[in-house]
């Protein structure tokens, strides 16, 4: 709860703010009539962006694909092998090796989403996100020139390895509620949980509990409150979002609880043609490191096996498209696709610096 304290007052007056920015710019809004108009949703790694009218019911389709490759970063700097030898692997409240052998060199993730939304009313729609996770990580040996002679390199004998896990991931449910809407403009809530359905069992080709980034779930029941603004004039649209993750339990039945998550994002849209729009995103992230400990065998062999090793600030910049059919027997299908460019990291600990993630839904409302 504490990672949220600090932001409360920032919601309210960017609520304030967007709300104010759409009541001066609403006399120019355009009738879109009927249509479908493409800009209608946000960017595509925007969720729980979008309400129903009273009786509608939608069925989409979510995937994401993020890739970890390149330098291990400490805060922003990237750290030299000897520093990831001798320090990515020391923490006093975990019991491991001394130093670190191995060091993530990629990882893959993947998520599909099955996202099915109802709304009883115009001011409140039900959502339900099932979801299925993959995920990929190469791993290699630490090498340290400072340390080179007749033994060679600390961690060579073991060798460069990949491995893998898959499964049903969390599933997200909840509702949104309608807070205000006028002409251009509309502002709700999300009140969403998350069930601790994906695994936190997945272990390794050695038998042992694999990393903590590599379990399909959270472990933990959690809590994610979000507050959502979108406006529209003419062939332009623009929106912001606050939101969360706030984990309902100390730890998971694993020994330990992922930290809580702050995000604050904003974006706008240009209409191009009847059916296509781009947009520009810009999003902050910031994640508190994982506390307790994951009991495994492997623990300290690398710096995914760290606690400490995880969480940060980070930013990013989003390039999109959104595309809907206006009119036709498939008139209201959406595709949108969005690609997410990180700009900065300050990661805790040691970890791989991110290298973007690419966004892809669909979806058709009834």
């Amino acid at each position: 709860m504490q990672l949220f304290k600090a932001q409360r007052a920032t919601a309210s007056s960017i609520a304030a703010l967007l709300m104010s920015t759409g009541a001066m710019l609403s006399p120019a809004l355009a009738d879109a009539g009927s249509k479908p108009i493409p800009e209608g949703h946000a960017p595509a790694g925007v969720m729980v962006d979008h309400m129903h009218k009273a009786g509608e019911f939608m069925v989409g389709y979510r995937y994401s694909y993020s890739r970890m490759a390149g330098d291990t970063l400490t805060g922003t700097d990237t750290a030299p092998e000897h520093d990831i030898l001798h320090d990515a692997c020391q923490n006093p409240k975990v019991a491991g090796h001394e130093h670190c052998m191995m060091k993530q060199s990629k990882m893959t993730m993947q998520m599909h989403m099955l996202d099915l939304m109802y709304a009883p009313t115009n001011w409140l729609t039900f959502m339900v996100m099932p979801q299925w996770m993959t995920m990929d990580m190469t791993m290699s040996p630490v090498e340290d020139p400072m340390h080179m002679g007749e033994g060679g390199e600390h961690g060579m004998h073991m060798g460069s390895h990949a491995h893998g896990t898959d499964g049903f991931g969390d599933t997200t449910f909840g509702a949104l509620i309608q807070l205000s809407d006028g002409p251009g403009y509309h502002l709700h809530t999300g009140l969403m949980f998350s069930a601790p359905t994906g695994s936190t069992s997945e272990k390794g080709s050695s038998g042992a509990l694999t990393h903590y980034m590599m379990q399909l779930g959270s472990g933990t029941w959690d809590f994610l409150p979000s507050l959502t603004y979108t406006g529209r004039a003419d062939r332009f649209s623009w929106g912001g979002q606050v939101s969360g993750i706030i984990r309902m339990e100390d730890e998971n039945n694993r020994g330990y609880a992922l930290g809580n998550v702050f995000q604050a994002t904003a974006w706008g849209s240009y209409r191009l043609t009847d059916w296509l729009s781009a947009s520009l995103r810009v999003l902050h992230t910031k994640q508190g490191e994982i506390t307790g400990t994951l009991d495994h065998t492997g623990t300290g062999m690398s710096p995914p096996d760290l606690p400490s090793n995880y969480g940060g600030r980070f930013w990013d910049v989003g390039f999109g498209l959104n595309m809907v059919v206006p009119e036709g027997a498939l008139k209201g299908h959406r595709l949108s696709v969005e690609w997410a460019e990180p700009v900065r990291d300050d990661v805790n600990g040691f970890q791989q610096e991110r290298d973007g993630t690419l966004y892809v839904n669909w979806s058709k409302a009834f």
